[in-house]
């Protein structure tokens, strides 16, 4: 992998791991290792989904009666520090490991990401990985935007940017197919005014793989480093020299 540069101050608000999955299993499954997961974690909320049956239902003008019957169903269950900044939300098909706290390195993420996969490992074990993934959002405040080639080496511009009104908001989406794999990236740019005339900079990269796999930590480690690799090839590349001094 490519040496980039270790920033001092990280720009990430958001990191994030996702699985997709298939299995025979229950969701109540995952609160046999419910204690494990609270230790770090110790709060639990449910997601929870109602549908409404109406069944028979009689409607008059001036007056309306509904007769009907509602279901109310856990659809997943999101476990969450005291802070609630970091999560581990898990459903019938997707896991998700979420952290907003200062961001450390990928070190002490993938650490994290596995630690926690590893209280359910028994479930894990009887599942078919069918998506992996890590999102990374990053925030940069910057004191103008006249010149978006000041700060990011991809954009959507003018010849002529100097003739624009100023800008109060900024965006674009760019999706990409990393070759020969089954890997592609999500990547949105997102710029907005804020207060005292400065800007807030969203750069969001989502790097996903369709690659199916059987859980197991030899499988899983090397998937995350690859996944890490193509993020941080999309950062570096995408962004200039400025942006990394204002990192630093």
């Amino acid at each position: 992998m490519a040496n980039y540069t270790n920033l001092k101050n990280p720009p990430v608000v958001i990191a994030l791991f996702q699985l997709k999955y298939t299995g025979d299993i229950k969701l109540s499954d995952f609160l046999t290792y419910e204690n494990s997961i609270k230790h770090v974690l110790p709060i639990r909320r449910d997601k929870i989904e109602v549908g409404i049956d109406l069944g028979k239902t009689s409607i008059h003008l001036g007056e309306t009666k509904i007769e009907g019957t509602t279901n109310a169903e856990i659809k997943s269950y999101v476990f969450m520090s005291t802070d609630q900044k970091m999560k581990f939300d898990v459903s019938i098909d997707t896991i998700t490991f979420t952290d907003e706290h200062q961001y450390t390195g990928w070190k002490d993420f993938s650490k994290n990401v596995l630690s926690f996969l590893d209280k359910v490992k028994p479930i894990l074990e009887r599942i078919q990985i069918k998506r992996t993934s890590v999102r990374f959002i990053n925030r940069f405040t910057f004191p103008s935007f006249e010149n978006p080639q000041k700060y990011f080496n991809t954009m959507v511009t003018s010849k002529e940017p100097q003739s624009f009104y100023p800008i109060r908001q900024y965006g674009f989406r760019l999706i990409m197919d990393v070759p020969n794999s089954e890997i592609y990236s999500i990547v949105n740019h997102n710029v907005e005014t804020i207060s005292n005339g400065q800007y807030l900079y969203t750069f969001d990269i989502d790097v996903l793989d369709n690659q199916n796999l059987v859980y197991d930590r030899d499988t899983l480690t090397p998937n995350l480093e690859k996944l890490r690799e193509i993020k941080n090839k999309l950062f570096f590349e995408s962004i200039t020299q400025e942006t990394i001094d204002l990192c630093n």
